[in-house]
């Protein structure tokens, strides 16, 4: 069995820009889908339904909507496993950006 490129699984660390923590690192299939999955965990399904998701870029910091730093680990020297909330700077530094994704309502 192979994987087609549309299947494959990235490896993601989700930053929260205002305190600057890494929230998460996770298997998605793409920058959008690790964010859903993150507020998922964190607000539930009915609040990921209720919202759109989209890629934007540094001006999207200044919005009031809830924006997070999307790295791609892939390439990245760093300990995916051995990661934690501190450790923001390190994949800033190390990881590629793999998109700003802002969460806002639907509406």
């Amino acid at each position: 069995m192979t994987m087609s490129a549309t299947n494959k699984l990235t490896t993601y660390a989700v930053i929260d820009p205002g305190p600057n923590v890494l929230l998460e690192v996770m298997k998605a299939a793409s920058p959008i889908a690790a964010v859903k999955k993150i507020e998922e965990k964190m607000r539930g399904p009915e609040y990921v339904a209720a919202r759109s998701y989209d890629l934007g870029g540094e001006e999207s910091l200044d919005g009031s909507d809830p924006v997070y730093l999307v790295y791609d680990l892939t390439d990245a020297e760093l300990d995916d496993e051995g990661l934690t909330g501190e450790d923001a700077g390190l994949v800033r530094a190390q990881a590629d950006e793999a998109g700003v994704v802002v969460s806002s309502a639907k509406g």
